[in-house]
C-alpha cells in the first residue's frame, strides 16, 4: 500500500497544526501566570498613607522625581500640598532641578484655630477664645507625633517611623524654595524698559508731538 501526496500534505498538515495549537496553550499558559502574580502584587503592597491633616484623611500620592532616586519616596496630599518624608526621602533634596508642581508652588498660611478662626500662638493655643489644637497623628503608625522647630518654622515628627510632616508651604520655607520663572514673564522683564519716566514727562512729550507740527 502506497501513501499518495494528498495524504503525505495532510499528515505534515496535522503535525503542524499540532505543534502550532501546543505552543499556543503553552504562551496562554505564561500568560496567566505571570497576570496572575502581577495581580498578587498589586493586591499584597500596601496602599499609601492617608492624609494626617484633612479631615478625610485622603491617600497621599508619590511625588514624581526622576533624577532624585531614594529608597522612601516623598509623598504629598492632593487636597491640602501637605508633605510627608520618611526615610531617606530628602536626603538629595525636595524635587528634580527646573521642576514645577503646584504642591511646592502653594504659599504658607498662617495657622488658624478651628473653632473661632483665629490666629494660633506658638503654643499652638488660640488666642481668641483658648482653643488648644491637638497633635497630628503619623500617617504611618498612626501615633502622636511631637512638635519639632526647624529652621523657624515648627513641624510634626514622627521619632518612630522618622517621618517629618510639613503643611502647606513648610516644605518650600524650609528648603528655601524658589518658584520657577515662567516664560512669559522672562519675556516681558527682557523687553520692558528700565523706566519710563514721570507721567508728567510723558503727558508733555505727547503734546508736544501733537501740537509742535502745526506752529
Amino acid at each position: 500500500m502506497t501513501i499518495s501526496d494528498d495524504e503525505r500534505w495532510i499528515a505534515a498538515a496535522r503535525t503542524r497544526y499540532a505543534r502550532s495549537a501546543s505552543w499556543e496553550r503553552d504562551a496562554e499558559a505564561v500568560f496567566q501566570a505571570l497576570k496572575a502574580q502581577c495581580e498578587a502584587r498589586t493586591t499584597t503592597e500596601p496602599p499609601l498613607p492617608g492624609c494626617p491633616a484633612c479631615a478625610e484623611r485622603p491617600p497621599m500620592l508619590e511625588f514624581p522625581r526622576y533624577e532624585l532616586l531614594t529608597e522612601s519616596p516623598l509623598l504629598y496630599c492632593g487636597q491640602c500640598y501637605g508633605f510627608w518624608a520618611a526615610g531617606d526621602s530628602l536626603a538629595r533634596g525636595v524635587a528634580d532641578p527646573g521642576s514645577i508642581h503646584a504642591a511646592l508652588e502653594s504659599l504658607q498660611a498662617p495657622r488658624r484655630c478651628r473653632a473661632c478662626f483665629g490666629r494660633l500662638t506658638d503654643n499652638d493655643s488660640c488666642r481668641e477664645c483658648g482653643w488648644a489644637a491637638p497633635a497630628l497623628n503619623c500617617p504611618q503608625c498612626s501615633g502622636e507625633m511631637a512638635r519639632v522647630c526647624e529652621a523657624g518654622i515648627r513641624l510634626d515628627h514622627c521619632a518612630a517611623c522618622d517621618g517629618t510632616w510639613f503643611d502647606t508651604g513648610e516644605i518650600a520655607a524650609v528648603y528655601k524654595l524658589v518658584p520657577g520663572e515662567g516664560l512669559a514673564m522672562s519675556t516681558v522683564e527682557e523687553t520692558a524698559p528700565h523706566e519710563e519716566g514721570p507721567a508728567w514727562l510723558l503727558a508733555a512729550s505727547i503734546l508736544a508731538r501733537v501740537f509742535l507740527p502745526f506752529v
